[in-house]
């Protein structure tokens, strides 16, 4: 799902008529319903209800539009601020990422090819010496006292992962009551996702058996699609590092995760600190309706 992409969809929303949205971006008719089209295929919902001819916006089309509406105009709005000072925006952020590593990438290369003064340094260690280092941190958990400030990116549920081979794979819902026998995989048993896993196992009667601890997220998937373990995992955060030998399954009960953007009081943020945060903070809502 690409920006220009939701600008066609809003243009349509607001002429229903695929016609004039097409020449308003001066592109081929064919193309922007191919565009409309590809966008619906890739939400699992249609948009529009087309008759003769015609078209409405569905209730999904009517909510995605708000949403969309809503995130393209503050990226737009910052965007005009930023061209509207003297100074182009420049500097160095460093960020102590522990949360949405894939999406942080895809979020500091849309924010780099609007602004390519700015410089990044990465960090994804998790237990740092200094984290005054930082000028902020991407984290489900408060870092520590000093990072009281912060900022909601998303919040997304947990779910079941699972190989695509697993009994459970095609379940509407897993209960944990049914888990007792099966072995778990961890990045480290002091991880929130471990935490929730354990209180949920504990809750259901049993102890879970922890048969791979693996730090590297890629290689814990590949073991998990390969048949040797489950584990509970983000599938907003996950999904661009899984194939088709995963499979993601809610539980019963819902579970869900948030994940906040923190930086420190003890630092005066910089008006690079602020643009880049706002900026977040509208990226990762438009991937809640990807």
């Amino acid at each position: 799902m690409e920006l220009l992409q939701l600008r066609y969809f809003l243009t349509v929303a607001r002429t229903l008529n695929i016609s004039h949205a097409a020449k308003h971006h001066m592109i081929p008719q064919p193309a922007m319903s191919k565009t409309i089209s590809r966008l619906e295929k890739e939400l699992g919902t249609p948009l529009f209800y087309r008759y003769k001819n015609k078209l409405s916006l569905t209730d999904e089309g009517v909510a995605f539009y708000r949403s969309v509406s809503l995130s393209l105009s503050r990226l737009d709005n910052a965007v005009l601020e930023m061209r509207q000072t003297d100074a182009p925006l420049s500097g160095t952020l460093k960020i102590l990422v522990r949360q949405h590593r894939s999406t942080i990438v895809d979020c500091i290369m849309a924010f780099k090819r609007l602004y390519p003064q700015v410089s990044f340094q990465i960090s994804y260690e998790q237990d740092t010496a200094d984290l005054q280092d930082f000028d902020l941190c991407i984290s489900c958990d408060q870092p520590d006292e000093t990072f009281s400030s912060s900022s909601r990116l998303i919040t997304e549920q947990l779910k079941l992962v699972v190989p695509a081979t697993h009994p459970a794979a095609s379940s509407r819902q897993v209960r944990f009551q049914t888990l007792q026998q099966e072995e778990f995989a961890t990045i480290s048993q002091g991880s929130n996702l471990w935490q929730q896993t354990l209180l949920q196992c504990r809750q259901a009667g049993f102890e879970p058996r922890v048969s791979i601890t693996c730090s590297d997220l890629h290689c814990l998937i590949k073991y998990i699609g390969a048949g040797m373990a489950i584990t509970l995992g983000p599938e907003i955060a996950w999904k661009d590092l899984c194939d088709d030998s995963i499979a993601f399954v809610p539980t019963e009960p819902e579970l869900f995760r948030s994940t906040y953007v923190f930086w420190s009081r003890l630092k005066t943020p910089s008006r690079l600190n602020d643009v880049f945060r706002d900026f977040m903070v509208t990226y990762f809502q438009m991937q809640v309706h990807k």
